[in-house]
């Protein structure tokens, strides 16, 4: 009996074992389909809309774990726009959620803010931190700014609006009884108690979280922390290089450190000759008598134009998105600010048709004419006017040579004669444009007309092989389906 118990409560330990093993397996699985593949991809994160912030993260080792701190700046357009409605306070609200590999809950904090004139008068705009105590390994961040659209009606709420973003941090753990911190992008630092920012070895800083450089700010700063566990005080050595995309240091520094068991290094490097576009910043930390050096990389950008620094990134991207191919535009997506900018600047260059001077005409007629379309085209509900047909047409073209236009069509001038007429000129399908009444076609339509010298539209590579350019004749048949105000295109001989 007793030997039958015996194997009862063997068996029983290992039902129990393979019932763990089980529920591992299927957390684990449902971590995976809790935590997507997709997301943002390595830090620092930057977000558009109407609610538009950067977010950054760095890891610090301290005596009682790892702290991460979660940085997240608040864009001087979006405190303006918050700043505007003075009828009643105005605030906006920041939540943090932090997840571990399993997608068990880590962190889930946020907090509420009011939003003062002074706010938008800095330039760099607002900078919050959150510590969150965790662990090494790979961890789900995701950060989310809710604001409140003014309301319609005197004595109304307004509609919240809230904009996100979630991706995958790693918390990187020690290393041969050593630990190195993540590098942490500095904008400013102080000296001076009284100044706001954050405490850092006895200075006041205030983090960069777009870990942007260049037109307002031509010194790279940041810090780091190195500590050696439980071992004797030596001396400490360090250098700080800062690498192109090619991989050449193309400015430096190093320095060393007096006995202890722990190193912190304010890093200041100039950045005044670099070009815009993508840099590493690369550390290293030894102690004397070491093996091997504690390394830590972590990528930045440059950028030396305006728009670069003050344009939403979701401005930046949909006007990319008219000039770019689709793959290129995706792997634009991905890039830091400065590394846009050089892309945009080699785009823009080679289609300059005065390179000695200063202007881009190209350019600058493109952005007349994204402005030109988003105030003439947009209609509320049915997106941004350079993304309408009408809109994307003008921003290729320009302004029509002829415009005929049929508010309320006439009998003799119906969509079905202008159909009958464009047929009878050029031998194309006219598409899905057909007669869906009964009697005449009295739906609204505009047909624009290009004759002459038209010039090339912007996203054509100038240097790819074409025929002269010769006089031409462009048509473009737009049709207001639902009587809307939205003109679709219909017919074209492009």
């Amino acid at each position: 009996m007793k030997r039958w118990s015996a194997r009862l409560l063997t068996g029983a330990r290992l039902s129990f074992a393979v019932a763990i093993a089980l529920g591992l397996m299927a957390r684990a699985a449902a971590a995976r389909s809790l935590l997507p593949d997709e997301g943002p991809g390595p830090l620092p994160w930057r977000v558009g809309g109407e609610s538009g912030f950067g977010v950054d993260a760095a890891s610090f080792p301290d005596s009682s774990g790892v702290m991460l701190e979660v940085y997240v700046r608040i864009r001087p357009a979006t405190l303006e726009s918050l700043a505007q409605d003075r009828e009643e306070p105005n605030h906006f609200q920041l939540s943090i959620r932090l997840r571990n590999a399993f997608g068990a809950s880590e962190h889930d904090v946020g907090q509420e803010f009011t939003v003062s004139p002074g706010d938008t008068a800095g330039g760099y705009g607002k900078v919050i931190l959150f510590p969150l105590r965790t662990r090494p390994g790979v961890h789900r961040l995701r950060v989310s700014m809710t604001t409140r659209r003014r309301a319609l009606k005197r004595g109304q709420q307004g509609k919240p609006h809230t904009e996100s973003v979630e991706g995958e941090v790693t918390v990187p753990g020690p290393q041969g009884g050593r630990e190195l911190s993540d590098l942490e992008f500095v904008w400013s630092e102080s000296a001076s108690p009284g100044t706001s920012g954050f405490q850092r070895g006895g200075r006041i800083i205030i983090p960069n979280p777009e870990r942007l450089y260049g037109l307002y700010a031509d010194s790279l700063r940041a810090v780091f922390l190195a500590s050696a566990l439980g071992q004797a005080p030596r001396p400490w050595r360090w250098v700080a290089r800062v690498l192109n995309a090619d991989g050449q240091v193309v400015v430096g520094d190093e320095g060393s450190a007096a006995p202890a068991r722990t190193l912190e290094v304010p890093i200041a490097l100039d950045l005044a000759k670099q070009a815009a576009g993508g840099y590493d910043l690369e550390v290293k930390a030894w102690q004397e008598g070491d093996s091997a050096a504690l390394l830590r990389r972590a990528h930045f950008s440059v950028a030396w134009q305006a728009d670069s620094w003050l344009e939403s990134p979701q401005d930046v991207l949909d006007q990319a998105h008219l000039l770019l191919q689709p793959a290129d535009e995706e792997a634009f997506a991905r890039l830091h600010p400065g590394e846009q900018e050089r892309v945009l600047d080699a785009f823009w260059r080679k289609r300059d048709p005065s390179p000695e001077t200063a202007e881009n005409e190209v350019r600058d007629t493109f952005l007349k004419r994204v402005d030109f379309a988003n105030r003439s085209f947009g209609r509320f509900g049915l997106g941004r006017g350079m993304f309408s047909d009408m809109g994307r047409v003008f921003i290729r073209y320009g302004e029509p040579s002829e415009v005929l236009k049929q508010v309320i069509p006439s009998l003799d001038h119906t969509l079905a004669e202008t159909i009958h007429d464009l047929v009878a000129q050029d031998d194309r399908e006219v598409g899905d444009v057909h007669n869906k009444t009964m009697g005449a076609d009295m739906r609204p339509f505009e047909v624009w007309i290009y004759e002459g010298e038209i010039p090339l539209p912007p996203e054509v590579d100038p240097s790819l092989p074409r025929a002269p350019r010769a006089r031409r004749r462009l048509v473009f048949l737009f049709v207001d389906e639902q009587w809307l105000g939205d003109f679709r295109l219909r017919y074209s001989t492009e």
